[in-house]
């Protein structure tokens, strides 16, 4: 801008371009609106240094969370000298120190060869963000109304870097929430897989058991022998329908009755006696395979037998399992044959 006017039409001129001035100086943030701070710093400097004439005008705008800092430098086509970007930021810190708050208003320095008065303005309410500097080589500079378009521009920069940090911000978060939810997919993705052959792992495994338990029904119900199971207690499980000719009870009869009513009375005692030492001391006093022993059927004719018996223990509770041979058949097969074996039985 020109000197201050010496008649009112002067003065009249001047307070219209700076009316055009301040108009311009608002239409700004349509021309810098969604773009990235180093836009709006080239497009202000560019704004400043036509409307003001300046001589040089700077700006420098601190690091941010995902923005590296900036500094830009403009030339009025006067200036023969050029200095560097970082070469003014060092000239300014030198002159106004690193405090906004205690920066002079104005100051004059020199810069290369000629003499220039600076003017500060910090962005943002406590120069948080950055600051711009005017620079012009004449001594009256700034004038009443250059400085308010400056102070002007100043928060419309403020303003417009605030909303485009802001925007970088939300573009970060939204970003490194892609990552997240495209991590924790990828994870879920892996585990369900995992899960998924888990599950065939397991289908197989109970495939392979029902197949097992299958076999073992059959093995069990065609046996020749009498299988029997019993719990902790005592108590009869199941029995096979071996167990009908040998001892003359159904199966289901006996299920949920005591294991010695297979005994003849005079066993009965002394099986339970040792049955609950070995419960206690884990100490066997017989040898559970192939032990001959006297059994009872339903009649209550006596018998003689061959008992192995296995345990297993499940869902920490034992099961004692027991094949239980008739000796007395055995025995009348090698003495007579097939004939008097036939008779026993029935």
């Amino acid at each position: 801008m020109d000197a201050q006017p010496r008649d009112p039409a002067e003065e009249i001129k001047q307070l219209q371009r700076c009316v055009n001035d301040l108009i311009s100086v608002l239409a700004l943030p349509a021309m810098w609106s969604g773009g990235e701070p180093s836009r709006i710093v080239h497009t202000l400097l560019d704004a400043l240094l036509r409307m003001l004439q300046l001589d040089l005008v700077y700006v420098r705008l601190k690091e941010t969370e995902g923005q590296a800092p900036i500094e830009m430098v403009r030339f009025s086509q006067s200036q023969k000298h050029l200095a560097q970007p970082h070469e003014i930021g060092e000239a300014l810190k030198h002159w106004l120190g690193t405090d906004p708050q205690e920066w002079p208003p104005r100051t004059r320095n020199t810069l290369g060869d000629r003499d220039i008065s600076i003017v500060p303005l910090g962005l943002g309410l406590q120069g948080e963000m950055g600051v711009i500097v005017a620079g012009s080589e004449r001594a009256d500079f700034p004038q009443q109304t250059e400085r308010l378009i400056l102070s002007v521009a100043a928060n419309q920069a403020s303003i417009g870097l605030q909303e485009a940090w802001l925007r970088s911000e939300q573009k970060r978060v939204a970003s490194e929430l892609d990552r997240r939810v495209a991590q924790r997919t990828a994870e879920l993705a892996a585990a369900n897989k995992e899960l998924r052959k888990e599950i065939a792992n397991r289908k197989h495994t109970e495939e392979d058991l029902r197949s097992s338990e299958e076999k073992h029904r059959v093995i069990v119900e065609t046996a020749n022998d009498a299988v029997i199971s019993m719990d902790e207690k005592g108590a009869i499980l199941l029995a096979n329908p071996a167990t009908r000719r040998i001892f003359g009870y159904d199966p289901i009869e006996i299920v949920g009755k005591p294991m010695t009513m297979l005994m003849p009375e005079m066993m009965r005692k002394l099986h339970e006696n040792g049955f609950k030492r070995y419960l206690d001391t884990g100490k066997r006093h017989l040898n559970w395979q192939g032990v001959e022993l006297t059994a009872q059927r339903k009649d209550g004719q006596e018998f003689p037998v061959e008992v192995s018996f296995g345990e297993l223990t499940s869902d920490g509770h034992k099961l004692f399992t027991g094949f239980i041979r008739n000796l007395f058949i055995e025995h009348a097969r090698d003495d007579h044959g097939d004939h008097l074996l036939l008779a026993r039985s029935q």
